[in-house]
């Protein structure tokens, strides 16, 4: 095992520790019996050892050839981004009680959603049950406040665990579920306590910024971020008055939430529909020489519950499932195992954008849908950078959504409520869209060819494959 690769294996060992939903793929079996960590003592342990494997990293010699160069700044970067996250999950002065929940939810859905239920699975499903009591009270350590929207956030993520917890009853004997029963129902208080909620949001500036440097190769700053994602909003906007005319309407924003509301699908028939779409969006890209791979639908995409917006959505699912072949298809074990951040999100984003013009859409009633939930993408992730840099109260930006993305105060408080559950991860996936958009700019041509030469970078992010392909 090379030198690199040696570093790769320590850095998948402490992550899989720190969140064993991290890289599942060929994961020791003992991962899929864990429970996470978040509370701030063991937190900032592992946020030091990614400091301590990033310093080994850099002090690598020999390496000489271009390949190993890109996979060495892969991890790296990898590592400083982790580093900066970890260090404000335990370091911030803000706590972020939905978070560990969020993690939890999916830990036992792993297991409960499995169809194929075996022994093994029984006996991880069980060993992170019983683990969830503990999980819990090193929670509630952590007395820093934290904004109501993520306390909100947290609540829910609680209720979800409350149904997770009841359906592991059906597969488990009692006597294993009763105390994860318990522990929830007093996590659940706890978060009520009012003492629970402060005005702070966000990780601050000064952590945006150097997560920010991870993020793209150009040091923008959070003024210069906000600029780049405001110009993909009003260029987003453009496209969404150029589509309404083409149907007659000069207000493309009404337009598309009234196309929303009226062809929503209804849910007995929404599986078939989705799986229709899915089916007609991958003849045709495969007729233009996509590869396209086939397969059994993905579960409907949330955003994709009504006839318009299926389309986008279908081609996204195929483009990440094309991005996930050709990466477990590189050569290079760094570049198969990891993922930049945002990238399966900015690529999907950026087939559709790309394939606009084809037979895929057709209709502009789909290109309209394309548009409006382009746009709410384009807000969603203005929002996030503003809220972790704190340069805008929730309330503040629930009515930025409104305005610009023309939803109800109820539904922006829910967009706001998701980026603050997920911080800058809409902002990764804006800069890996605008990185996929300027490379395909600066090189045009055909746009299923520039796909194919683009799912070679696997899972680099956009500067890194443009370097590696020079």
């Amino acid at each position: 095992m090379s030198a690199l690769n040696e570093l790769l294996a320590s850095y998948l060992d402490v992550v899989r520790h720190v969140d064993p939903l991290a890289y599942t793929d060929d994961a020791p079996k003992e991962v899929h019996h864990r429970l996470g960590h978040f509370d701030c003592a063991t937190v900032e342990g592992y946020s030091a050892a990614m400091r301590s494997i990033a310093h080994a990293l850099e002090a690598l010699e020999d390496v000489e050839e271009l390949a190993e160069e890109v996979d060495r700044t892969m991890l790296l970067n990898t590592l400083r981004s982790e580093a900066i996250r970890l260090t404000a999950q335990a370091k911030g002065e803000v706590g972020d009680p939905a978070a560990p929940l969020s993690h939890l939810v999916e830990a036992l859905d792993e297991h409960l959603e499995n169809e194929d239920f075996t022994s093994e699975s029984e006996s991880a499903l069980r060993d992170r049950i019983v683990a969830i009591p503990e999980f819990l009270a090193g929670l509630r350590r952590d007395r820093r406040p934290a904004p109501e929207v993520v306390v909100s956030a947290a609540l829910f993520e609680a209720e979800m665990i409350e149904e997770s917890i009841d359906e592991a009853s059906e597969r488990l004997d009692e006597l294993t579920v009763r105390p994860a029963a318990a522990g929830i129902t007093q996590h659940m208080e706890w978060l009520r306590d009012p003492e629970r909620q402060g005005e702070l949001a966000g990780m601050g500036e000064e952590t945006v910024e150097l997560r920010l440097k991870t993020l793209t190769t150009v040091p923008v700053g959070v003024k210069g971020a906000l600029r780049i994602l405001e110009l993909r909003r009003t260029g987003v906007m453009r496209s969404l008055a150029n589509t309404a005319a083409e149907l007659d309407s000069t207000d493309g924003l009404a337009l598309a939430n009234s196309l929303r509301l009226e062809t929503e699908v209804s849910g007995d028939i929404a599986d078939d529909y989705w799986r229709d779409e899915w089916n007609r969006v991958a003849d045709e890209m495969r007729e233009m020489g996509l590869p396209v791979i086939t397969g059994e639908a993905p579960e409907q995409a949330f955003g994709a519950e009504d006839a318009w917006s299926m389309a986008a959505f279908a081609v996204r699912d195929h483009a990440a499932r094309m991005l996930d072949v050709a990466r477990a298809a590189s050569p290079r074990l760094v570049r198969r195992v990891l993922v930049a951040p945002g990238l399966h999100d900015g690529w999907g984003r950026t087939v559709a954008s790309l394939l606009r013009a084809t037979h895929v859409f057709g209709l502009p009633e789909r290109r309209l849908m394309m548009s409006l939930h382009a746009l709410l993408e384009a807000v969603a992730a203005e929002c996030d950078l503003l809220l972790q840099a704190r340069m805008a109260t929730v309330d503040e930006l629930v009515a930025r959504a409104v305005e610009n993305a023309g939803l109800t105060e109820g539904e922006a408080r829910v967009l706001i409520s998701e980026v603050a559950d997920a911080p800058l991860e809409a902002v990764a996936a804006a800069f890996a869209h605008e990185g996929w958009q300027e490379w395909y700019a600066e090189d045009g041509g055909d746009s299923v060819a520039f796909i194919r030469k683009a799912l070679k970078g696997g899972g680099l992010s956009v500067p890194l494959a443009r370097w590696a392909g020079q």
